[in-house]
This record gives structure tokens, C-alpha cells and sequence, in this order.
């Protein structure tokens, strides 16, 4: 990984092996994010994706085997358990421009990966929301 910080900004460009929400959760961790709010396009490889099943409080997963163009990611960074969590979606297609997308789970990059991060000076905690099955943003002053 390589970056470049510009006051709250951070350009990141990740490296072919690279496994994106791992990546931004070490970034985080070495550099103190509280929170961050992430995009970015790139080329990937095996992404694993999900699509969550509220009725049932549970993902469907699936991963695609190949490489794959990396038309969108968005996504953020927050806390969950005391550490850095990276939340992210995205929306790749394949060589016959069929696009798919969802949850990511993880991926891996496969040439290049251009992300930005904006930063945050607030923490933003993730607590377990047991009506929906996941941890969800929690607002001190609001909850």
C-alpha cells in the first residue's frame, strides 16, 4: 500500500495481493482513523459478496472466481469491538460487462486499486442491533 495525506483526505493506492477491507482496517489501525468514509475503482480478484437476508439475520454469500473490473466501491470505516471495522459494497464486471455487486467481504486486488478516504475526528461505534442481526452505527448523544 501506498498513500499520500492531505489534511482530511488520504489517497490510497493498493497493490497487486492486497485484500482491500484488510488493508483500510490496518491503515486505520496504524494511523489512528476514528472514522472515515471510503471510495474507489480498481481491478480485483475472487471478491466474496453478500446479499443480507433480514428475515433471516443472515448473508447469502458467494465468491467469483476470476478477476474482475472494480467499477465502484463505497463504504466506511468505523469501530466495532475496541478495533477499526471496514463496512463495504461494491459493484465489479466481468469481460463480458456483466455487473454484479453487494457486500463485500473481502477481495483481493488484482492490478491496481485507487481508493480516497475521507476522515473523520469523531469515533462512530458499532453496536449489535438484535432486530436486524447486525452491528449498526450508534450515536452516543442519540441512543
Amino acid at each position: 500500500m501506498k498513500y499520500n495525506i492531505d489534511r482530511q483526505k488520504v489517497l490510497l493506492s493498493l497493490e497487486m495481493g492486497e485484500k482491500i477491507n484488510q488493508t483500510f482496517e490496518t491503515f486505520a489501525t496504524h494511523n489512528n482513523v476514528k472514522s472515515a468514509w471510503v471510495n474507489g475503482i480498481g481491478a480485483i480478484k475472487n471478491p466474496e459478496v453478500g446479499y443480507y437476508l433480514v428475515k433471516n439475520k443472515s448473508y447469502t454469500k458467494r465468491v467469483f472466481e476470476g478477476i474482475y473490473e472494480l467499477t465502484s466501491l463505497i463504504g466506511n470505516i468505523t469501530n466495532k469491538d475496541g478495533k477499526p471495522f471496514c463496512h463495504t459494497h461494491i459493484t465489479f464486471s466481468d469481460n463480458n460487462f456483466n455487473v454484479f455487486g453487494g457486500h463485500l467481504f473481502e477481495a483481493e486486488i488484482a492490478a491496481a486499486g485507487e481508493f480516497q478516504l475521507l476522515l473523520y475526528n469523531k469515533n462512530i461505534e458499532r453496536k449489535m442491533n438484535s432486530n436486524i442481526g447486525l452491528a449498526l452505527w450508534c450515536f452516543a448523544e442519540n441512543d
